[in-house]
């Protein structure tokens, strides 16, 4: 049944089923994208302050091991070098923590956006239950992440083996160079393997976005069942209707606004109505109604009326007969054919004198 019901959610989730999945702080997110970008926030640390970085090490290494510290080797002694070393890697690397947290919290902007949700906190039995923790266990997702992990212990212990290949006599023989070569050589091999793992890490996190895109999209598909039954729900919301009636209105609104430019007069009321009325002789049966409005929308009317040249003519009781009676795109009916009619013989007598 489970196979089935896997094999019936062929469709792509709908708008509305990817917003609850964010609502529920299920989103599109790679753990290897924070870890490539902190590898290439720490690579350009190293390309811009490490050079001052080494030199720092070195007095406090020179400084430590000098005995300048304490001559006393007692547990007094040792806790005051002890403090003096936490000390001094805090003041030191305290910036670039700070850096590192920006920069995770600038990947989870990059992945899916600013989001908060206290859902995936919420207690759920699944996640306690077994059984479900033995199909998480074997399944598809942790082999993926199996392999992600090996592929990762790889590249590392492959960019470490190429940057100290052609080092090693000097790397053996480091318990008898001073300070300031140990370090030399140290700086030169770390900036080598970070370089090399920064960007085999980063071509990791590209393929990884790419398939957890792909798994996330894959886990919301949907049946054609599933998505006749969200458009029923949807349907009988009534916020939904209300929000699309309006946009419904917005947009025979705009159309509407199109077509006044094209009238050949508009009745008025003067100000409360305006009725936009089109009539081409010997193509038009009758004349057509092709826009009108009250308040607002009958002064946006009289606007592009004027912008537009088309005479106005104020004639109450036919400017709320045509509002009240007669719907858009419509002919007028015969009733009001000799008001109208009059109407059009004074425009049309008004365009003739003026050419």
């Amino acid at each position: 049944m489970a196979d089935e019901d896997k094999d019936s959610k062929t469709e792509e989730p709908t708008s509305k089923r990817l917003s609850d999945s964010r609502n529920k702080g299920q989103v599109v997110s790679s753990k290897e994208v924070p870890t490539a970008l902190l590898m290439l926030a720490a690579l350009a640390v190293f390309l811009v302050q490490g050079n001052e970085l080494w030199q720092a090490l070195q007095r406090k290494m020179h400084f430590f091991l000098s005995g300048q510290i304490s001559d006393d080797i007692t547990p007094t002694g040792v806790s005051l070098i002890f403090n003096e070393i936490i000390r001094a890697v805090v003041m030191d690397l305290a910036p670039f923590f700070a850096l590192f947290l920006v920069v995770a919290i600038i990947s989870g902007l990059i992945q899916h956006g600013w989001l908060i949700t206290f859902e995936p906190l919420m207690p759920k039995f699944s996640k306690v239950n077994p059984l479900q923790g033995l199909k998480r266990l074997f399944s598809v997702r942790s082999l993926v992440e199996a392999f992600k992990s090996i592929v990762k212990i790889f590249v590392i212990s492959f960019a470490v083996y190429l940057a100290m290949r052609n080092n090693i006599d000097q790397i053996l023989g480091l318990a008898d160079t001073t300070i300031t070569e140990f370090t030399t050589l140290m700086f030169k091999d770390s900036l080598e393997i970070l370089w090399r793992v920064t960007l085999a890490f980063l071509l990791i996190a590209v393929l990884d976005f790419i398939y957890q895109k792909f798994d996330y999209i894959k886990g919301l598909r949907m049946s054609k069942q599933e998505i006749k039954d969200e458009m029923k729900q949807m349907e009988g919301d009534p916020l939904l209707k209300g929000r699309i009636r309006q946009i419904q209105r917005e947009l025979a609104q705009s159309r509407m606004m199109q077509e006044v430019p094209k009238a050949d007069v508009i009745i008025t009321n003067p100000t409360h109505y305006a009725c936009a009325l089109q009539y081409t002789p010997g193509q038009m049966s009758a004349p057509k109604l092709v826009a009108k409005g009250k308040g607002l929308i009958a002064a946006r009317i009289r606007e592009l009326a004027d912008e537009n040249n088309i005479p106005r003519v104020e004639n109450p009781p036919l400017a709320r007969t045509l509002y009240r009676d007669v719907e858009l795109e419509q002919f007028i009916p015969p009733e009001l054919f000799k008001a109208v009619a009059e109407v059009l013989a004074y425009v049309f007598s008004l365009k003739n004198r003026r050419s």
